[in-house]
């Protein structure tokens, strides 16, 4: 099949994201790089305002981290102090890109630890499934494999990231989602990624969102957090649908 006829399915693909009765406020992103490279969870947040919906995001974050560091308290992160205090509806989970193919049981098991204490707290897990490194397609198969696996054992909803990754460079390989390092997202992979995680959070479709996020800094001046053109964006949001969707189906 090639790239026209995938793009017209896309582009005819119906909005069917599972309603949510209830939009969370406030979410919290655990994890690594992969969740702070070009700002996500602020480029979350900003697509849910472009839609007129509150969300605020928030982050527990260090360079490469695992969920055994967060869940321990190592590297100075602070991530369970955060989960009993913040009052969080969501708390969004993401280990160690490699987590999955080189330490699935430590993946399953702080992964159910994790979502005991945000449990406890009265907020409700989420999985944030990772991609596949630039050079190694196949990652994926078993990256949503072992998510999967623990979206079951938690009864926790998984946001396909990795496999709406996977979809968009199939459907158009010069994309570039990656940086340079062809391990971390582009700014437009982590466009993708919000589109996803807009979905999964809203239960809305993320088409028609602004390709521009835009905020404001400290003195009221306008902060771009995220620039695409308007056919990419309308691309991420086609894939982000499509794969939620199927994922939830």
């Amino acid at each position: 099949m090639n790239y026209f006829t995938l793009t017209l399915i896309l582009l005819s693909f119906s909005n069917q994201i599972l309603s949510q009765s209830i939009i969370p406020k406030k979410v919290l992103f655990v994890g690594n790089s992969y969740t702070y490279y070009w700002n996500l969870p602020q480029n979350v947040h900003l697509m849910a305002a472009d839609q007129d919906i509150n969300l605020e995001t928030f982050q527990s974050t260090a360079g490469g981290s695992k969920w055994s560091q967060h869940f321990k308290g190592q590297r100075g992160l602070k991530t369970i102090e955060k989960i009993q205090n913040g009052n969080f509806d969501i708390v969004v989970l993401q280990n160690h890109s490699r987590s999955s193919l080189d330490f699935p049981d430590s993946l399953m098991h702080y992964g159910q630890l994790l979502a005991t204490e945000i449990r406890q707290s009265g907020a409700q897990p989420m999985l944030y499934m990772t991609w596949s490194r630039e050079w190694d397609p196949f990652m994926i198969e078993t990256i949503s494999e072992k998510y999967k696996e623990l979206g079951h054992k938690i009864s926790a909803p998984v946001a396909p990231v990795g496999l709406a990754f996977e979809l968009a460079r199939k459907m158009r390989p010069e994309i570039g989602l990656y940086a340079t390092d062809g391990s971390h997202q582009s700014t437009i992979g982590t466009y993708l990624a919000s589109c996803v995680f807009y979905a999964m959070l809203t239960g809305r479709s993320p088409v028609g969102i602004s390709s521009r996020l835009i905020t404001e800094d400290a003195a009221g001046e306008k902060l771009y957090i995220n620039i695409q053109s308007a056919e990419d964006a309308l691309f991420c949001q086609k894939v982000a649908e499509k794969v939620a969707n199927d994922f939830i189906d």
